[in-house]
């Protein structure tokens, strides 16, 4: 098999030449260049070009070229005519084969060809064209298995590196040596997670306002797109309906089709990646769910039992947080992939609430809420961690709780579950430490006295009541009230008037108000 000096699937003059040695040699220029020949063309007419579409090795034998009465060849207007039509088509090169007809190349087309720049080559007698036409052929038969071979080879690499411990950046490392590109592993907001070459993480961050405006019209769809002097092509990777990251090539214009390929299985293997990565997270994180459901039932003695059993080490104190907004899959890959996590979680897992939340609380009536439950250290920092989490994924909110002994992490959740329901997209309600470091208004002896206070709202029709107060004291009138509740305006009138005998107060005292307010946050109503 000969090598081709372009490296393409199309054989060049230059290889021509070298595949045919004596029997096709260049006259003009002496040394033939590497234009890619796409045919070649026999014909005999004065005017081929009807006939061509560019880019053909012309063979003639210039039968086509007038001549005088006595024999002589056309005149030099007449070959720079023929020549020029032949540029304007686009013809590789002009090949004269010698002897039948003209001893020579006339001289005549010799110094139009030089003139225009057309390659002008010489087959010697007795070498018919079909010699040079099978040549032909034969390379691009040839050259087309080798870029057979060497697709299949770049297939081969990918799914090599997919089998290794680190499968996505090998993946990515291949994928961008087999494009002659870059690639990078995306979030499924955008985010990169991982870039190859490392120098291109700025182009890939530069993805992210595109990916979002994507997403914003639930377009999980392939996309291109143009950054810089490249084009970007950006494939989903999906598990079912649920989008699980992106696949983003980046090339020097135009992206060959080539690359389009490997590009498609490097969406399969990143996507068998992803959901097996994911399949593990989850595995992982049933311990972590089975501590979070006993904590939060109370059951501190028996939490502590099986984490000593699972190999988990439980602080004597922490503080609990609830976040909601996205897939609770979604909230803990991103978990897994931030800086810190590891510093200031301790446990982390899904909490099925089980129950639907009102407008705002993540979900239409009657569905189940999606919500990521956590424990994490007692510190200050842990407040400021779960911030930039949050307003790093789009529609993420929080609620984290002050920092508390285990026995009390089942209030603080309560608390904290009944805040985030009013907790606006972006936002982290704390109950931790101010700013100013002064302590929050919660402790044992403060709770006792709220379950005290609101002891007489217990009976029956008792959450009613409370949810009645809670809303009467959030808004400015009955009828703001009754709205958020969904009930008659006379409905809340007769629970008001029920809620002050039983509590002996006027929701008109202001002070009264303030009171009620605060117990109703710390028993988490």
């Amino acid at each position: 098999m000969d090598d081709m000096s372009s490296g393409g699937a199309l054989p060049t003059l230059r290889d021509l030449c070298r595949a045919l040695g004596p029997d096709l040699t260049p006259l003009v220029p002496a040394v033939a260049p590497g234009a890619e020949v796409t045919a070649v063309h026999v014909s005999e007419l004065a005017d081929p070009t009807p006939f061509l579409d560019g880019g053909e090795l012309l063979l003639t034998t210039g039968l086509g070229f007038r001549s005088s009465p006595a024999g002589e060849p056309p005149s030099g207007l007449w070959f720079s005519g023929y020549v020029r039509r032949l540029v304007r088509r686009g013809v590789s090169g002009l090949a004269v084969g010698v002897g039948p007809v003209h001893p020579a190349v006339p001289e005549g087309l010799i110094d139009a060809a030089t003139r225009a720049g057309l390659p002008l080559l010489v087959i010697p007698a007795p070498t018919p064209f079909l010699a040079v036409s099978r040549r032909y052929w034969s390379m691009l038969a040839e050259s087309g298995q080798r870029e057979l071979a060497e697709t299949l080879s770049a297939h081969r690499s990918l799914v090599a590196a997919s089998l290794g411990a680190a499968a996505v950046p090998a993946v990515l490392r291949r994928l961008a040596a087999a494009t002659d590109g870059w690639a990078a592993y995306l979030a499924p907001d955008g985010r990169p997670r991982a870039v190859w070459p490392a120098d291109r993480l700025a182009a890939a961050r530069e993805l992210q306002g595109a990916i979002r405006r994507l997403n914003a019209v639930g377009a999980h769809t392939s996309a291109s797109l143009p950054l810089g002097d490249h084009d970007v092509v950006v494939q989903p990777l999906g598990d079912g309906d649920r989008l699980l990251g992106y696949l983003a090539i980046g090339h020097a214009r135009p992206l060959p089709p080539r690359a389009q390929q490997l590009a498609m299985t490097a969406v399969a293997l990143l996507t068998l990646e992803s959901v097996h990565a994911e399949r593990l997270r989850r595995a992982a994180r049933v311990p972590d769910g089975v501590l979070l459901d006993l904590l939060r039932a109370g059951s501190v003695a028996a939490a502590r039992r099986a984490a000593r059993f699972l190999g988990v080490d439980l602080p004597d104190r922490g503080r609990v947080a609830l976040l909601t907004g996205l897939d609770d899959q979604a909230l803990l890959g991103a978990l897994d992939g931030t800086p810190g996590a590891g510093e200031h979680v301790v446990l982390a897992g899904r909490a099925d609430t089980g129950e639907g939340r009102a407008a705002g609380g993540g979900g239409a009536a009657g569905q189940a809420a999606a919500e990521c439950c956590l424990l994490l250290r007692d510190s200050q920092e842990a407040a400021g961690w779960l911030r930039g989490l949050i307003s790093s994924l789009p529609g993420a909110r929080g609620a984290l709780g002050a920092p508390a002994d285990l026995d009390h992490a089942g209030d603080s959740w309560r608390r904290v579950a009944a805040a985030l329901a009013s907790t606006p997209p972006g936002q982290l309600t704390d109950f931790g430490w101010s700013e100013t470091g002064a302590a929050p208004l919660d402790s044992p002896q403060l709770r006792a006295w709220a379950q005290h206070r609101l002891a007489g709202l217990t009976g029956p029709g008792g959450d009613d009541l409370a949810a009645t107060l809670a809303a009467a004291l959030r808004g400015r009138s009955e009828q703001e009230a009754a709205r958020e509740l969904a009930v008659h305006r006379h409905t809340v009138r007769n629970r008001v008037v029920r809620i002050e005998s039983l509590l002996g107060v006027s929701l008109d005292d202001p002070d009264a108000r303030a009171e009620l307010w605060l117990a109703l946050r710390l028993t988490g109503r």
